[in-house]
């Protein structure tokens, strides 16, 4: 009795033990299933030894991942179609009232789209495989195409690799690859006769492929290769001899386009870039001669426009003018007279020694030495001191040098009221003494003579008795005051003031009986 109750206790722990451990598989084929890995959902399942229902789910989850396993590849195998058949087929006999007997015959159900006997399969994964072989071929023809369209040589080669690598090596792929290899081969600077004989060799087997295949190409894409393998060498003179011609071609384009560009630098009027063109034309040709006038006129041109010259500057250019003369003298007339102009133009108008050449740089420089003298003088801003009897302290400020300028002059007594008043007291008489603002505009005469008009007003201290009143003493009149004068500029730094103030010129004016004026002279010193 002991023994028996033993072996069952022994029995139940592994049931459960063996149910944790069937739990945890189930569970872990299930993920397995749901990522998509289906070949490893199987293995876990066929580890599941378990109870009815566990067996329903492990048997459930099988059928699920034999029909996926059929979208796996080109096409599915006859065997996996006919497991996922026989696989739906047990489950709907044994697990009659499963919920998941819906999805089961909807599997079912969807394997009548696939064949049912070995025949028939054949025929079917056959047929499939060739769409499938087609499709993919003309969608890397297709990326040839537009590769080759933009220009894109070496990603059209390397599609080029992939579609040869998986079969297809069809006349469309090989008019692509002669076409990329005939276009670098075209463009290249540095070509070899070996490249020529691949190129040929790939365009006459092209052309030499049966019917069937060379059908596939347009008729203007076979005119294509014919046009190109008839366009290159032949053989290795051939070869030879169109390269030299194209280098030929390629130099005198070359020298062409240089001519072309000192031409129009030329009548830009660039004439430093026109000199220092190299002229590699050949000699006495009408390139290197008309480049030889072009560059003796730029020497010409560039000195008579820059003006500031060397003794040197000008025996180079009378060279060049000469050399060229001697050079071409029967070669073109016009250039010639053109050229003899400018030659005959350095001769009369420009020195012709050294000697010379120093006596005019003497001359120049001392009319640019008076041009600055006469320049610094022009214009002057000055402040100074100006003194008159009747008003002895002065401010003198004068600006000038063009036509009119501007000048201002105070000019006040030195005595108080009280000092006036006690003159008059002890005396009897009148001391005196006015202050007087004086403004107005200059007007140049000459550089060193300025005259000087203005006007202002001033009080001036006087006598006056009031009989009336009983009063009499020193009293103060304003007045309107007019100002004539010049200022004589005797150096840069120094200039001399003269001229005359009067007093209620208004009245005076008016009167016609004009006083004494009140003569003033100063000095001021040119602060600018």
């Amino acid at each position: 009795m002991k023994y028996l109750l033993t072996l069952f206790l022994m029995g139940l722990v592994f049931f459960c033990f063996a149910q944790a451990t069937n739990d945890e598989l189930l569970a872990q084929a299930k993920a397995q299933m749901d990522n998509g890995l289906h070949e490893e959902s199987i293995n876990t399942l066929n580890k599941i030894h378990g109870k009815t229902k566990t067996k329903e789910f492990v048997d459930y989850f099988k059928t699920v991942n034999y029909f996926k396993l059929l979208d796996n590849g080109d096409y599915p195998s006859f065997e996996i179609i006919n497991k996922v058949r026989s696989q739906a087929a047990l489950f709907l006999k044994n697990y009659s009232k499963s919920r998941n007997q819906g999805d089961v015959k909807r599997i079912l159900d969807k394997m009548d789209e696939y064949p049912k006997t070995q025949q028939s399969y054949d025929d079917t994964k056959n047929r499939i495989l060739q769409e499938k072989k087609t499709e993919r071929q003309q969608i890397l023809l297709t990326a040839i195409r537009k590769s080759y369209e933009v220009q894109d040589y070496a990603q059209s080669l390397a599609t080029i690799k992939v579609a040869k690598e998986s079969g297809y090596d069809e006349s469309p792929v090989q008019y692509y690859d002669f076409m990329v290899k005939y276009k670098l081969y075209d463009q290249s600077p540095s070509q070899t006769y070996h490249e020529v004989e691949s190129i040929v060799a790939l365009g006459n087997a092209i052309l030499s492929s049966d019917h069937n295949s060379l059908a596939k190409l347009s008729t203007a894409e076979v005119e294509k290769i014919k046009n190109i393998v008839a366009g290159l060498p032949k053989s290795l003179d051939e070869f030879r001899k169109k390269e030299e011609d194209k280098r030929a071609a390629a130099y005198a384009l070359a020298m062409q386009r240089k001519f072309d560009a000192i031409s129009d630098s030329y009548n830009a009027q660039e004439y430093g870039k026109v000199i220092l063109a190299t002229n590699d034309f050949p000699d006495r040709s009408r390139d290197n001669q008309k480049v030889s006038y072009f560059q003796a006129m730029s020497r010409y041109q560039l000195f008579k426009r820059e003006g500031n010259y060397s003794f040197s500057d000008l025996l180079t250019v009378k060279s060049a003018l000469e050399g060229y003369i001697t050079k071409f003298n029967e070669e073109d007339l016009t250039s010639k007279i053109e050229v003899s102009a400018a030659l005959g133009d350095l001769h009369k108008n420009y020195p012709t020694s050294q000697y010379a050449y120093d006596a005019m740089v003497k001359r120049e420089e001392k009319k640019e030495l008076a041009a600055v003298r006469r320049a610094r003088r022009k214009l002057f801003t000055n402040i100074g001191y100006e003194y008159g009897k009747l008003a002895p302290i002065g401010l003198r400020f004068e600006t000038g040098g063009a036509f009119v300028g501007f000048f201002a002059t105070v000019r006040y007594g030195l005595k108080s009221d009280n000092q006036l008043d006690s003159y008059y007291s002890s005396t009897r008489s009148s001391q005196p003494n006015k202050t007087e603002l004086i403004v107005g505009p200059n007007f140049k005469v000459v550089d060193w003579l300025l005259l000087n008009i203005g006007g202002g007003y001033g009080v001036y201290s006087h006598l006056f008795r009031d009989d009336y009143a009983d009063r009499e003493g020193h009293g103060k009149t304003g007045y309107v005051a007019g100002y004539g004068g010049v200022t004589l500029r005797l150096s840069r730094y120094v200039n001399i003031i003269g001229g005359a103030s009067m007093m209620a010129i208004d009245k005076q004016f008016s009167s016609k009986k004009f006083t004494q004026p009140e003569f003033t002279g100063g000095i001021t010193f040119n602060i600018r």
